[in-house]
């Protein structure tokens, strides 16, 4: 895991909580809120100070999601109350959240790529002089607001789709700040950031924070809650598991503890699996984003890529996919070489991919469960002419219960449920199509501690089982708890490959992956 590289300017006479009345700028009381054939918030109390950064955590499911649209008016709650600034609110609305000043920056960003970025920044609430929009006005207010953030070099009249994942969150952010947000709330902010990106962001956080503005901060990265979080308030199955907590009195196992509700005595699974012959060989694949690059993979082996943003991960394994088109270079599976221009010839020869963009990519969010599992395996229900829908709901359950799937509802609609479950859902599809080669890209990326370790237990299964996986990973920790060798890419060229076998530290990884060579 990498160091936070601001952490040691972090004091925590920051510690300092305001504790009188005055100072509760949020309170949801005994929230209760369903949904047909769920309970997804029963009685839960959220109390939000000024000034503190309080972090939300849960896993997959538990009702961060729910309570965020309660917050903002989206959900109408059954039961509870909501107090803000010490004044009951009677009818929460979107319009009336916008009004008291709570901004959301979600992990989905909701800016519009063809936009500029002026536009983005007042879209739905233009600045007026008259009849007209005063652009002037907008380019000046959102100057000041971007330069706050940090965004000094951004161009106004750029298209947002000019940027990266950390510019387009900040300009969010700089949204909120440009409006006074007295409660930002960030759900999963630094899910597709790099690293530098993420520590400016929290930096930003200790800033807002600092000036009194609040955050609810909810993340699935515990080490990144405790680095800048004053207090935490912990979800399970829709309920509150204790009363908020000191985030600097609680340690990471105490948080993993609150949050699955047992011991966790490791967070990978033991790799004793048997590794074999060579399955999958690629010599000199070329591509957009990558080039020259080569590497094979054996049976029962787990091949963990590595590297930072823009160094050419996904785009390798996109391509070996068939997802993306392979310019030059050569495929071998089991010693043949094979052509693959298309992902329908590549899942025929036993290569699937599990992307990393499950709502765009992964899932058709607004099909169920059954439609997502079988998609790619439609074929093996014919029943006749036509499709058996029964068998295909039948394997769908059974891969619910093995991925388990929460609720194991197969009839709801994907978008319906929470993003690790959709990230299971994803899995199941490919548990279906029975191949040899698996790849994972940031297989758990936007997931809680509970649902990665589940996930890392299906991978080890399918290792037992004689299949072969490359794990596209962003995080460290991951790269050294899952991969049996580590391939490093910088800049869409190979740069290293090294057993993991304790020879070589995260350092060493780090350093080929920043373009460095060992000593």
């Amino acid at each position: 895991m990498y160091p936070l590289y601001f952490k040691d300017s972090h004091e925590k006479e920051e510690k300092r909580m305001p504790e009188n009345k005055s100072d509760v700028l949020l309170e949801m009381k005994d929230i209760t809120k369903m949904f047909p054939g769920v309970v997804a918030l029963s009685h839960v109390d959220l109390t939000i100070k000024r000034g503190e950064i309080h972090l939300l955590l849960g896993e997959n499911g538990a009702g961060k999601s729910t309570m965020i649209k309660t917050i903002i008016g989206i959900n109408q709650p059954e039961g509870g109350e909501i107090w803000w600034e010490g004044q009951k609110v009677e009818h929460q609305t979107i319009a009336n959240a916008y009004e008291q000043g709570i901004a959301v920056v979600y992990q989905e960003l909701s800016n519009i790529p063809i936009l500029s970025v002026v536009e983005n920044m007042y879209l739905g609430n233009e600045i007026k002089k008259g009849m007209f929009i005063d652009w002037a006005q907008e380019r000046k207010s959102a100057r000041a607001a971007l330069d706050y953030v940090g965004l000094t070099d951004i161009e106004l009249d750029a298209p947002m789709s000019k940027y990266g994942m950390g510019q387009r969150q900040l300009v969010e952010i700089a949204r909120a700040v440009d409006r006074k947000a007295k409660l930002i709330i960030m759900d999963e902010p630094t899910s597709s950031l790099s690293r530098r990106e993420i520590d400016d962001l929290l930096k930003l956080m200790l800033k807002l924070k600092s000036e009194g503005v609040a955050i609810l901060f909810i993340t699935h990265k515990l080490d990144e809650g405790k680095a800048v979080g004053d207090r935490v308030t912990v979800l399970r199955d829709g309920q509150n598991v204790c009363e908020p907590q000191m985030v600097a009195d609680v340690t990471e196992d105490d948080i993993i503890r609150l949050m699955v509700g047992r011991e966790m005595s490791a967070k990978f699974p033991p790799r004793n699996h048997v590794i074999g012959e060579e399955v999958l060989r690629c010599e000199n694949l070329s591509g957009g984003g990558f080039a020259d690059v080569s590497f094979n993979l054996r049976k029962g082996e787990v091949l963990g890529m590595f590297g930072l943003v823009g160094a050419g991960r996904t785009e390798t394994v996109r391509a070996l996919f068939g997802a993306d088109p392979l310019i030059e270079g050569k495929i071998f599976i089991d010693g043949k070489e094979v052509t693959i221009k298309n992902t329908r010839q590549a899942i025929d020869h036993g290569i699937v991919l599990a992307t990393e963009n499950r709502k765009e990519e992964g899932l058709v969010l607004i099909h169920d469960v059954i439609e997502n599992a079988t998609i790619p395996t439609m074929k093996n229900y014919k029943s006749g002419l036509l499709l058996s829908n029964a068998k295909r709901k039948e394997v769908s359950e059974e891969m619910g219960k093995k991925t388990n799937l929460r609720p194991l509802q197969t009839w709801k609609r994907a978008m319906d449920f929470s993003g690790g479950n959709q990230q299971k859902i994803v899995v199941m599809k490919w548990l279906l199509a029975d191949a040899k080669v698996y790849i994972f890209d940031e297989p758990t990326k936007g997931v809680d501690v509970g649902a990665k370790m589940e996930i890392y237990t299906i991978m080890d299964q399918l290792l037992k089982e004689g299949a072969s996986i490359i794990m596209v990973s962003s995080e460290m920790e991951e790269i050294l708890g899952m991969s049996d060798r580590v391939m490093t890419m910088y800049e869409g060229v190979k740069t290293g490959e090294v057993p993991n076998d304790g020879t070589y530290t995260s350092e060493d990884i780090l350093t080929l992956a920043t373009g460095g060579t060992l000593k």
